[in-house]
């Protein structure tokens, strides 16, 4: 089956989260993705089960394996001529280089756009970074943690008024961010096909979030005024909320449409007689008098298991769901029939359970081919296919240090 990026070459010239998961995209969909890592350590990502302190540890680097299915792993020290060299000549046979390296660490190393794009005209540069490479801002560094949660506004517009700030989700900024990279890329190629022009393409985490903080943001640039935090004590709509039921499982309504939900809620929870209580009745007087609703809905959700109000939402027409848990979602039957989830072989010589792109193709699904590559485990193989190397360079280069 031909894939829809088949016959595209991409350069991933970058370590931790946001770069590489943009590529390991472009990667799912067919394209030939070659990771280019620093000789000595390689990408940081390898170690942090050790270094996080957050994350469970498991034999099988998962963090690394997300990141990077399908590619193929080269090394390359790019502070040594030769290294520079074959890289250029790997931007000579590319269509789209990805890094994520500060402004002042491109020009060292001689990867900024000007030089990249003398090499090759029709390359998709994209440089992908904390906070954009034209404000006062473009030299700091930044994880998804600083750039994409606390600067966009996405930490304190979460938790409860008067609570501490909730702790981050790892790589939720980074896998956001980086799939807005990788559309950004395929409109750049699509625009290439019509057109025969490369170009820069800049994504940072920062604008990352404030896109995700759209509606929020569009509030306050609008108003002028501060978006709060809002309790779910004191949602406006009642049956727009969750609610913990009697064995600590919560419930998720998102009735939008008041009106059209509330004679099925009302039946569901058994409450008839609030349906034309005078203070209940239309949804309007719902969210004037949600302060004295909310804590009778409070109090009936506690009086049932999750599983009991479930078989009593399932029979009416109403917008909800379960709250689940990581855990419980990843034993969920629906992300599973829909091939979000799926079960591999890992080399390692254990069953891995993985998590696929968000989109279904009927004609180029994207698919895993390989798992993440082992340290270095394609540079011969780029080196003497790809660019026509000799084994005595190769050889050499390794004497060198040039490669591991």
């Amino acid at each position: 089956m031909k894939m829809a990026l088949e016959g595209i070459r991409v350069l991933d010239v970058s370590e931790a989260g946001l770069a590489p998961v943009c590529c390991r995209i472009l990667a799912d969909m067919g394209a030939e993705v070659i990771k280019v890592e620093r000789t000595g350590a390689g990408d940081q990502t390898r170690g942090i089960l050790e270094i996080s302190g957050n994350v469970p540890i498991y034999d099988i680097n998962y963090v690394f394996e997300f990141y990077n299915f399908n590619k193929k792993g080269i090394t390359l020290d790019l502070k040594k001529k030769e290294g520079q060299e074959i890289l250029y000549k790997l931007v000579e046979k590319s269509d789209v280089f990805v890094c994520n390296f500060r402004p002042h660490a491109l020009k060292s190393l001689g990867l900024e756009y000007k030089t990249i794009s003398k090499i090759n005209p029709r390359i998709i540069y994209t440089h992908l970074s904390g906070y954009g490479l034209h404000g006062p801002e473009k030299d700091v560094g930044a994880y998804d943690f600083v750039g994409y949660w606390a600067r966009s506004g996405v930490m304190a517009a979460l938790g409860e008024p008067g609570t501490p700030l909730p702790f981050q989700l790892p790589g939720f900024g980074d896998n956001t961010t980086g799939m807005y990279a990788a559309c950004a890329i395929m409109m750049a190629l699509f625009h290439r096909e019509r057109t025969g022009e490369g170009q820069e393409v800049c994504v940072s985490l920062v604008g990352g979030g404030i896109w995700s903080m759209g509606i929020v943001l569009s509030s306050v640039l609008a108003t002028g005024l501060e978006y709060p935090r809002v309790s779910r004590t004191c949602q406006s709509n009642p049956i727009f909320n969750s609610y913990e039921c009697a064995d600590g499982n919560w419930l998720q309504l998102a009735c939008i449409q008041g009106d059209r939900y509330w004679s099925n809620v009302c039946q569901a929870l058994d409450i008839c007689e609030l349906e034309h209580d005078p203070r209940f009745e239309t949804h309007e007087l719902r969210m004037e008098n949600h302060e004295a609703l909310i804590p009778v809905l409070d109090k009936v959700f506690k009086s049932r298991n999750r599983d009991e109000w479930a078989e009593r939402l399932s029979q009416q027409e109403i917008i909800w769901t379960l709250v689940k848990t990581p855990a419980d979602v990843a034993t969920d039957p629906t992300p599973w029939a829909d091939g979000y989830f799926r079960e591999i072989d890992h080399p390692a010589g254990k069953k891995l359970k993985i998590i696929m792109p968000p989109w279904q193709f009927s004609k180029t699904p994207p698919t895993i081919r390989n798992t993440a590559p082992e340290f270095g485990q394609h540079t011969e193989e780029v080196l003497t296919e790809t660019l026509g190397y000799s084994w005595d360079d190769v050889t050499a280069f390794k004497d060198k240090g040039v490669i591991s």
